[in-house]
C-alpha cells in the first residue's frame, strides 16, 4: 500500500514539475552544439561549426504557381532543383503571392553580378531601369554619370541639355585621318554645344598670303584683307609664328624686323 501511494506521489511530483517547466521546454527549441546557450529572441536557435541546414528540396513549376504546395504561405523558404517556367534552382521564399529568388528580385530577375554575367539574352535582360526614373553611376559616393529618363546622357553633370553632354576635359586617341576637301570640321559655340561646318566652307574663309620675301629690317606689312580681329591675324617669319601690333586696318608691324629674304607668311581668318 505504502509503495502505491510512493509510486503516485512521484508520478504526480514529475507532473508538477513537467507542467512548470513546459515553457521553457516548448517556447524555445535548441538544435546541435551548446543546447543551454539559446539566442533569447530565436525560436529555433540551430548551432554547428561543421553541419548546414537542409530546407526542402522541391521542384517549382513557376514563381506565379504554388505547386507543389496547395497555395502561397509568405514567409516559407524552399530550394528549387529544377529549371521550369521562370524557375532556376536555388533558394526561394514566398511573400504570400509569389516564389522570389533569394538575392534577385521579384519574377527572378537575377541582379548583376560584380562578376558578370552568363545565358543573358539581348533584348531581354538589361541594366536600367523599368521606371520613368534617371538612372545614376557613382564612384567614391559621388555621382560620375548620369542617363536621363529621356535617354539624355551627362558626364560630370546631372542636367545633361542634349544627347551628350561632358563637363570636363575630353581625350580621343586614335583618330583616323581626314580628308580637308570632304571631311567636316568640329566646332563650338559660346555655350560648348559641339556643331559642325564643311572643311571647304572654313577654308574660304582663310586669306593667306605666302610670297612676301621681306626686305633687311623691315617690320610693315599688308594684311591680305581689312583688319577687323587682331585675334584672326597669324603672322610667320620662316615657318615661325611671331608676335605683331596692328598698325592701321591694314598693316601689322612685327615685333622682330625681318633679314633680308626673310620668308613672310600671314593668314588672314574672315
Amino acid at each position: 500500500m505504502i509503495n502505491q501511494y510512493l509510486y503516485r506521489g512521484i508520478v504526480l511530483l514529475v507532473l508538477i514539475i513537467s507542467i512548470s517547466l513546459s515553457p521553457k521546454l516548448f517556447s524555445q527549441i535548441k538544435v546541435g552544439n551548446n543546447p543551454a546557450s539559446i539566442n533569447a529572441n530565436a525560436m529555433l536557435d540551430v548551432e554547428s561549426t561543421n553541419k548546414g541546414l537542409l530546407l526542402p528540396r522541391l521542384s517549382l513549376a513557376s514563381t506565379i504557381n504554388p505547386s507543389p504546395l496547395s497555395n502561397f504561405v509568405a514567409g516559407m523558404f524552399v530550394y528549387n532543383t529544377v529549371t521550369a517556367g521562370d524557375v532556376t534552382p536555388g533558394l526561394y521564399y514566398s511573400d504570400g503571392a509569389q516564389w522570389i529568388k533569394v538575392n534577385g528580385a521579384a519574377n527572378n530577375n537575377s541582379g548583376w553580378g560584380l562578376m558578370g554575367n552568363a545565358g543573358t539574352t539581348p533584348g531581354t535582360d538589361f541594366l536600367g531601369t523599368t521606371d520613368n526614373q534617371d538612372l545614376i553611376f557613382k564612384t567614391n559616393s559621388q555621382e560620375r554619370l548620369r542617363i536621363k529618363n529621356n535617354g539624355w546622357t551627362g558626364i560630370g553633370t546631372s542636367s545633361p541639355q542634349a544627347a551628350l553632354q561632358v563637363k570636363g576635359q575630353i581625350i580621343i586617341d586614335t583618330l583616323q585621318s581626314g580628308n580637308k576637301d570632304t571631311d567636316s570640321i568640329l566646332v563650338a559655340d559660346a555655350t560648348g554645344r559641339v556643331k559642325r561646318i564643311s572643311s571647304a566652307s572654313y577654308s574660304s574663309q582663310v586669306v593667306s598670303n605666302l610670297e612676301i620675301v621681306a626686305n633687311n629690317g623691315q617690320t610693315a606689312f599688308t594684311t591680305p584683307d581689312t583688319i577687323t580681329d587682331a585675334n584672326k591675324i597669324f603672322l610667320y617669319r620662316n615657318g615661325v609664328l611671331i608676335s605683331f601690333s596692328v598698325f592701321n586696318n591694314t598693316t601689322i608691324l612685327s615685333e622682330i624686323a625681318a633679314v633680308q629674304g626673310d620668308e613672310i607668311k600671314i593668314i588672314q581668318l574672315l
